[in-house]
């Protein structure tokens, strides 16, 4: 059955990659959903005036309309700048969500701090009902924790628990806040699979996470749309039977031989290549009722391919 899926796969690729053929120029946003980008520095991308202009004016150079902004230090300090780049943003028809992850919040006595990062969108929500954001993005990668070794059950439930958290936190709040989770493409296609059973069901642990989220951020790190296409189908299909969208991820952090090999990132491989890859990927997705567009990793690397340096 896989093999029979496998080839669909190449052979719908194989058309989707002639379609794409020769075009170097970005996906544009009627062709797709949403087309995302990670911004984890908030200093370097949107800390003044003149930063924003700059981020602002590349996101629509490149048909951005969705930003994942870094807010889990700077929020509290710089209210204003953050409530000038959504005020902006929102101007241009870009979301903007708030970005927040340490693997440690998986843990259950980490869990209180997962939790007053959402208090703080939360509350910046509450008082700038102008400039709110639209979203909250967590990024908890349990596997990276050293517990992982030895205690995987139980360190996959706890984070499962610490979403159900924000999840519940979110809706007692009142506020229309879409909740996203970064997770990696392997939890459900790898070569050994992240099962987890709990509560009667035994899945792939991304499952469980999309059964909780409203959309999700898969790390389909990979630098073909093949590749991508492949790491990332599993859980496509599994938000459509949900009524949910995944986000595709793509890298372009530059490699550095072991968490970022070559293979897995867009980095020195050319903007024309990159962006016919992204183009096949959308076509391919297009009428996929999981699939809710493309998310790029990240700000300064993705800015520097596109710019030829």
């Amino acid at each position: 059955m896989n093999r029979v899926k496998n080839k669909a796969v190449l052979l719908l690729l194989a058309i989707c990659l002639t379609l794409a053929s020769g075009v170097s120029s970005p996906v544009h946003a009627e062709e797709q959903k949403t087309k995302a980008i990670w911004a984890w520095d908030f200093y370097e991308a949107a800390s003044n005036s003149n930063k924003i202009t700059v981020l602002l004016k590349f996101l629509k150079e490149q048909d951005i309309n969705l930003l994942f902004i870094g807010t889990s230090k700077t929020l509290p300090d710089q209210p204003a700048t953050y409530e000038e780049l959504i005020l902006r943003a929102h101007e241009e028809g870009i979301r903007v969500f708030a970005l927040v992850g340490r693997a440690e919040w998986a843990l259950e006595g980490r869990h209180r701090e997962a939790l007053a990062e959402l208090e703080q969108v939360l509350s910046f929500n509450e008082t700038h009902p102008a400039s709110v954001f639209d979203g909250i993005q967590y990024d908890i990668e349990p596997h990276t924790l050293a517990e992982y070794k030895t205690k995987r059950g139980s360190v996959n439930y706890q984070y499962i628990q610490v979403l159900k958290k924000i999840a519940h936190e979110i809706k007692a709040s009142g506020d229309p806040l879409e909740f996203n989770a970064a997770i990696p493409c392997w939890y459900a296609s790898g070569e050994k699979p992240v099962i987890v059973e709990t509560g009667g069901q035994r899945k792939p642990l991304s499952y469980f996470v999309l059964d909780i989220v409203d959309t999700a951020s898969l790390m389909a790190y990979r630098d073909t749309a093949e590749r991508q296409i492949r790491a990332s189908l599993a859980e496509a299909d599994y938000a459509a039977k949900l009524g949910k969208k995944v986000y595709v991820g793509a890298e372009t952090s530059a490699p550095n031989g072991s968490t970022i090999p070559n293979e897995i990132t867009y980095y020195n491989k050319g903007s024309v290549y990159m962006n016919k890859q992204i183009k096949a990927i959308n076509a391919y997705y297009a009428r996929h009722e999981g699939f809710g567009g493309v998310a790029i990793h990240q700000y300064p690397a993705f800015k520097k391919l596109m710019q030829g340096r």
